[in-house]
């Protein structure tokens, strides 16, 4: 099984819309995906669960804060929820609790165990998962650490412009620090470019990214594309939404330069 970290230290440079995408993609090649949401936000469990679905989350469901906290169910499938008809695909959902942990390991000291995250990783590939992908929120929390640990490797999506481009550098710096303490995802397997353009700034940042001395930037951008926003409104992925649409030819050609073989071979 491959483990995916989606992570950029600054918010809104489309890492859930990365991680929701590459699930499809993946799911359209037969390739069955756990998806875990990392953020506290929940942005990629609202984008997939209707509202009862999430009324039900809130009354009592399994949740990451469940898995981090050794409450989840023994049976790693147990704790997921499965978000297609083939059983491709499925969700370890997230919810406003995560901030109780990283609050309380401010206030109180409290550090949460990542061995839960270790050991659900390693049962799903046992039972034959093929990927799993963590949509991390933008920052290090209880969550991201956790991902970053059971993740072999990072995408890191960004923007190209300042505050997103010193995110990539920042995220660099402490995915090298995290090393020392026996983190697992110390390299970063690209950079993504999401929201391009044809824009001097953007153009002049990109070759200022791609000249980044031991940087992987991935050769496929995902060029900005107004069905990007009307599919995350629809809670449908782009290949479903408008599979003609820029963004959606970038993601299947990200896939394809990313995974290679793995996905068409």
């Amino acid at each position: 099984m491959r483990t995916i970290a989606i992570m950029n230290l600054k918010g809104g440079v489309g890492k859930t819309v990365t991680a929701l995408n590459l699930a499809d993609v993946l799911r359209r090649a037969g390739k069955s995906v756990v998806l875990v949401d990392c953020d506290g936000q929940a942005n990629l469990t609202e984008f997939y669960l209707q509202e009862a679905a999430l009324d039900a989350l809130e009354d009592g469901g399994i949740t990451v804060t469940d898995l981090l906290m050794g409450g989840a169910e023994p049976l790693w499938s147990d704790n997921v929820i499965p978000l297609d008809s083939d059983g491709l695909v499925s969700l370890l959902p997230a919810d406003s609790s995560l901030y109780a942990l990283d609050i309380a390991a401010i206030k109180l000291g409290k550090s949460v165990s990542i061995k839960p995250f270790e050991d659900f990783r390693d049962a799903a590939a046992e039972d034959g998962v093929d990927y799993m992908i963590f949509d991390c929120p933008p920052g290090f929390s209880a969550g991201s650490v956790a991902a970053l640990n059971a993740a072999e490797g990072v995408v890191v999506t960004t923007k190209v412009d300042g505050f997103s481009l010193r995110g990539v550098a920042k995220l660099r710096a402490q995915l090298r620090s995290m090393r020392s303490a026996a983190c697992n995802a110390d390299a970063i397997d690209g950079v993504l470019i999401t929201q391009w353009r044809k824009d001097n700034a953007v153009l002049t940042g990109e070759q200022v990214l791609r000249s980044a001395r031991g940087l992987k930037v991935f050769d496929t951008v995902i060029r900005w594309s107004s069905p990007v926003d009307g599919s995350t409104m629809a809670q449908q992925p782009l290949d479903e939404y408008s599979p003609r649409s820029n963004a959606a030819q970038d993601y299947r050609a990200w896939v394809k330069e990313y995974l290679g073989e793995e996905v068409t071979g």
